[in-house]
């Protein structure tokens, strides 16, 4: 009988303790994932988001000078076309806020695009001389392929029909790229906007909660920085590492399909990712506070992003040059290797240590 009522009487104890520590768990943590996020949006999604949107009006300026006839103008246009492309690579993962309403990351960039799209529908408002095309307000609501930076590349980099001629055709090339890059400024610039202000996305996150707001806690857009970087690590695993392995162990003689590769940015734009990726997840500082026994995790990703920072730019430019297929193979698979590891630290060790549910990322299912 004694017994039996010292069990109940724990019972009810622990009944009554227990909702008590689980609200000052909670108590606790909130503070830490609102600086959190204020941290990310303050000193990583802002910025970057603001550089997009002056590296694409700086395009539409460069670009206005060159359909305007004024010497040397294209290859500054070229070169403000590859400022934007390397910022854009720096943001491409952050497809949540203002990024996820009307298709945006698509409308910034269709890749991948392994049937040609992009080319048979550019190619068609070349043909058609499409009038409405050429204005920005009218191309949005278009195909995305026919906007951004992957129509850009087209225009700008094909010497057969350089936009720089004298004939209707480079006049009309021109201007669409134009419209473009005016196409692509406006939602950079709205981008940047809808972080901003009162109904703003940062105020949302910052304040979650709130009546028809996004977010019902701070850990929850604090998971979504998580699975951003997972997704960013992801991209560069899958879009670019595996098919460039594929074609080094191939036995056809074919360039992979890269992005930016007509412009020659290959090198340059998986290494602005990879910058970008361990930018984010250091000032998320996931490596914080975890077990001593698990310490070596945080030291592993931050050796390994320094080997990524050397050793998949290099990998990436030997492509077009005079190496062996199998040496090339084996540098590649180191360079996933360590993208690939780094992801399973965060997404399966770090970020459950930290309190964050990740869930599904943004390409899962592709």
């Amino acid at each position: 009988m004694t017994q039996a009522i010292l069990r109940g009487l724990a019972t009810l104890v622990l009944g009554l303790l227990l909702p008590a520590i689980a609200a000052r768990a909670a108590t606790t943590a909130a503070p830490a994932f609102t600086a959190l996020n204020k941290r990310v949006i303050d000193e990583y999604v802002l910025p970057r988001f603001a550089k997009l949107a002056e590296a694409s009006g700086g395009l539409a300026r460069e670009l206005a000078r060159t359909c305007d006839g004024e010497a040397g103008a294209l290859s500054a246009t070229r070169k403000s076309f590859a400022d934007t492309a390397l910022v854009w690579a720096q943001v491409e993962f952050l497809r949540f806020g203002p990024m996820a309403e009307i298709g945006r990351a698509e409308r910034f960039y269709f890749w991948p695009d392994p049937r040609g799209v992009t080319q048979r529908q550019v190619n068609a408002l070349i043909a058609k001389r499409d009038q409405s095309a050429l204005d920005p307000a009218t191309l949005v609501g278009k195909s995305a392929a026919v906007q951004g930076l992957g129509a850009l590349e087209l225009l700008l980099y094909d010497d057969a029909h350089p936009v720089t001629g004298d004939d209707e055709t480079a006049h009309y090339r021109c201007r669409l790229a134009l419209s473009a890059a005016r196409s692509m400024q406006r939602q950079a610039d709205a981008v940047v906007a809808g972080w901003q202000g009162n109904e703003g996305w940062r105020r949302r996150i910052l304040e979650p909660g709130t009546a028809g707001g996004p977010y019902k806690s701070s850990e929850e857009p604090a998971a979504d920085f998580a699975r951003a970087l997972l997704t960013g690590l992801q991209m560069i695993q899958d879009r670019q590492v595996a098919p460039m392995i594929a074609a080094a162990t191939s036995s056809l003689d074919r360039a992979p399909r890269l992005p930016f590769a007509r412009a020659q940015l290959g090198a340059r734009y998986i290494a602005a990712g990879i910058q970008s990726a361990k930018a984010l997840y250091e000032v998320m500082d996931l490596g914080h506070g975890v077990p001593k026994n698990k310490r070596w995790m945080p030291r592993w990703i931050t050796a390994a992003f320094g080997r990524l920072a050397n050793d998949a730019p290099a990998a990436v430019e030997d492509i077009g040059r005079e190496k062996p297929a199998e040496d090339r193979a084996r540098q590649l698979r180191m360079v996933r290797f360590h993208v690939e590891n780094i992801r399973k630290l965060v997404g399966r060790e770090l970020a459950p240590l930290a309190g964050l549910t990740i869930g599904f990322n943004e390409l899962d299912g592709d």
